[in-house]
C-alpha cells in the first residue's frame, strides 16, 4: 500500500506543478482593468469574428468529408480499406502550418494549379481550406471507430418493423452516431479555432485570434493582453471537455454486435468510392507539393531541376535541429507514456483518494489550446533553471499531449482482470512485479501506441513550443515558420518532407510489430 500511495502523491505533485500552477500564475499575470479596452478595440473584434467564422465553416465541412468518409469504408463495398486509411491519415503526421504551406505551392500567388488559372487561395479561404485539411483526419477516426460500435441487430429489427433507409438513419445509426458526431464536431471547432499555424502561413491580412494572440506576445511582449486573449481560446475547448465528460453515449458495447452485411449498391459504391479518391488525390497533391518545390531552383522565375534547397538547409546546421527534435519526442515518448501509464493506473486500478484529482487534472489538458498553454509555462517558470533548456519543451508537450493516451491506457487497464492485485496480495507478491511480468504483458500494444501518438505529435507541434525556444533549443516544425516568413518554400517543403518522413517511420515501425505479434498471437491459438 506504500509503494501505492507514494505513486499517487508523485504523479498528483508532478500534474499540480505541470497543469494546475502555470495556469494560476497565468491568470495572476491578468491586468483586469485593461479587459474593457480589449474586447472593445477593433483588431479584438475583426479577429475574433474572423475565428467564429473560418471555424464554423471549416468545422461543418470537415465533419461533412469525414462522415462520408467513414460511411464509405464502413457501409459500401470500397476495397484497400486499410491502405485507404492510411494515406487519408497522413495530413496527421505533419504541423498545421504545412497544410497552409501546401496550399500556397499549389493555389498561391505562384502556385502550381493558380498560375493556370489565375487565382489566389491567400485569406480567408486558404484558412477554411487548409483548417479543412488539417483536421478531418481527426474527425474521421472518431466517426470511423463510432461504426464499430453500433449494435447492428438493430438494423434488423428496423427491417421486421418496415422502416425505410431515412427512418433507419434516424431511428438506428444517428441515436449511436450522436455521441461521435458531436464530439467530432467539438473537437475540430476546438482545433481550428486555437490554431495558428494554416493562418500564419495562408491567412495574409486576414486575422484570426491565435495570431493576434501571436503578434501580441512576441512582437509586442504584451503578456497580459496575451493572457486575456488566451481565456477566449479556451472557451470552445472548455465547452467541449465538459460535453465529453457529461453527455451519455448510446453506442457503450454492451451488445452482442454481429459483422454488418453490406447490401449491394452499385451507384452508392461507385460515387463514395470516387468521393474517398478524390480527397485521397487532394491530400497527396499537397505532400507531392512539397516534393515539387524540393527539387526546383525557383517557384517563381526558374523551376528547372535544382538541389540548391537542399544544399542551403544542410549548410544551415539541419542535423543540430533533427537533433533537438528528435530528443524532445523521444524523451516525451518515454517520459510521457509512464506519466500517463501510472496516472492511468492510479486511477484505473488503484482508485484511492487521490485518484479523482488525478483523473482530473490529467484530462484537463484536453481544455487548454497549445498556444495557451506555451504562453502559460513561459509566464510560470521563466525566471525558474528549466527555462530555455530541452526539458521545458519536453514537460510542456507531455502535459499538451497526455490527455488522449492516458485515456488508452485508461480503458485498457480497466479490461484487464482486475483481480490480478488482489491475488498478488493474498501470495504476498510485491506491486512493482504484479505491474511488470503481469500487467504491463497484457497491454503492450496500447504502450506502444502511447508511445506513437506522444512521438508523432511532438513532431509536429509549434503551438505548445512557440513561446519556449531558443536558437539552441529550437525544434525542426518551427524551421518551417521561419522559412515560409522568408518566403523560402522550398526549404521549408524540405523541413514538412523530413518530418513526414520520421513519423512514418514511427508509425509504421509501430504498425509492424502489432501485426508480427497478432499474427504469432493467431499462430499460438491455433497451436493451443
Amino acid at each position: 500500500m506504500k509503494r501505492r500511495s507514494k505513486l499517487s502523491i508523485i504523479i498528483l505533485i508532478f500534474l499540480i506543478v505541470t497543469v494546475f500552477y502555470p495556469l494560476l500564475m497565468m491568470l495572476i499575470r491578468v491586468q483586469w482593468s485593461n479587459f474593457g479596452n480589449l474586447i472593445s478595440s477593433a483588431s479584438f473584434k475583426e479577429a475574433f469574428n474572423n475565428s467564429l467564422f473560418v471555424a464554423s465553416v471549416a468545422t461543418m465541412v470537415s465533419v461533412l468529408i469525414a462522415y462520408l468518409l467513414a460511411f464509405a469504408l464502413n457501409r459500401t463495398r470500397i476495397k484497400h480499406r486499410a491502405i485507404l486509411k492510411v494515406f487519408l491519415t497522413l495530413p496527421m503526421l505533419i504541423p498545421s502550418i504545412s497544410h497552409g504551406l501546401g496550399l500556397i505551392n499549389l493555389f498561391g500567388a505562384n502556385g502550381i494549379i493558380s498560375k493556370t488559372l489565375n487565382f489566389n487561395i491567400i485569406g480567408s479561404a486558404g484558412i477554411i481550406v487548409g483548417s479543412i485539411i488539417y483536421s478531418f483526419p481527426i474527425a474521421f477516426l472518431m466517426l470511423d471507430d463510432g461504426f464499430n460500435y453500433i449494435d447492428n441487430n438493430m438494423y434488423d429489427s428496423a427491417k421486421v418493423l418496415g422502416l425505410n433507409k431515412w427512418q433507419t438513419f434516424k431511428k438506428v445509426t444517428l441515436v449511436y452516431m450522436k455521441k461521435p458526431l458531436l464530439s467530432s464536431l467539438f473537437a475540430v471547432f476546438t482545433m481550428v479555432f486555437t490554431d495558428y499555424g494554416v493562418p500564419l502561413a495562408v491567412g495574409g491580412k486576414f486575422l484570426t485570434l491565435p495570431v493576434f494572440l501571436y503578434k501580441e506576445v512576441i512582437g509586442l511582449l504584451d503578456f497580459s493582453k496575451g493572457t486575456m486573449i488566451g481565456l477566449f481560446l479556451l472557451i470552445p475547448a472548455v465547452i467541449s471537455f465538459l460535453f465529453d465528460n457529461f453527455t451519455k453515449d448510446y453506442a457503450n458495447g454492451e451488445f452482442e454486435n454481429k459483422e454488418y452485411k453490406i447490401e449491394k449498391n452499385g451507384i452508392r459504391d461507385i460515387l463514395l468510392t470516387c468521393f474517398v479518391y478524390l480527397i485521397l488525390i487532394f491530400v497527396i497533391m499537397l505532400t507531392g507539393s512539397f516534393i515539387y518545390y524540393a527539387f526546383i531552383n525557383n517557384y517563381v522565375l526558374d523551376r528547372s531541376f535544382s538541389l540548391k534547397h537542399f544544399d542551403y538547409v544542410i549548410s544551415n546546421n539541419i542535423g543540430e535541429y533533427i537533433f533537438n527534435s528528435l530528443t524532445i519526442s523521444i524523451l516525451v515518448s518515454i517520459l510521457g507514456t509512464i506519466i500517463a501509464y501510472s496516472a492511468a493506473y492510479i486511477t484505473g486500478r488503484i482508485k484511492g483518494k487521490s485518484s479523482k484529482l488525478v483523473h482530473i487534472l490529467t484530462i484537463v489538458s484536453l481544455a487548454i489550446p497549445g498556444i495557451v498553454l506555451g504562453l502559460s509555462y513561459m509566464i510560470a517558470f521563466r525566471n525558474s533553471f528549466v527555462y530555455n533548456t530541452l526539458f521545458i519543451l519536453v514537460l510542456v508537450n507531455i502535459i499538451h499531449f497526455i490527455a488522449s493516451p492516458y485515456l488508452i491506457a485508461y480503458n485498457a487497464l480497466q479490461k484487464v482482470n482486475p483481480n490480478y492485485e488482489a491475488v498478488a496480495k493474498t501470495c504476498n507478491i510485491g506491486l512493482f512485479r504484479v505491474v511488470k511480468d503481469v500487467i504491463i504483458p497484457c497491454t503492450r500494444k496500447t504502450i506502444r501506441e502511447m508511445i506513437a501518438y506522444f512521438f508523432v505529435n511532438s513532431m509536429i507541434t509549434i503551438s505548445a513550443v512557440t513561446f519556449l525556444f531558443n536558437t539552441k533549443t529550437m525544434p525542426l516544425s518551427l524551421l518551417i515558420n521561419n522559412y515560409e516568413g522568408d518566403l523560402m518554400l522550398g526549404e521549408a517543403a524540405i523541413i514538412s518532407l523530413i518530418i513526414l518522413c520520421l513519423n512514418v517511420i514511427v508509425k509504421g515501425t509501430i504498425y509492424s510489430i502489432n501485426r508480427k505479434e497478432c499474427r504469432r498471437n493467431e499462430k499460438n491459438e491455433i497451436n493451443l
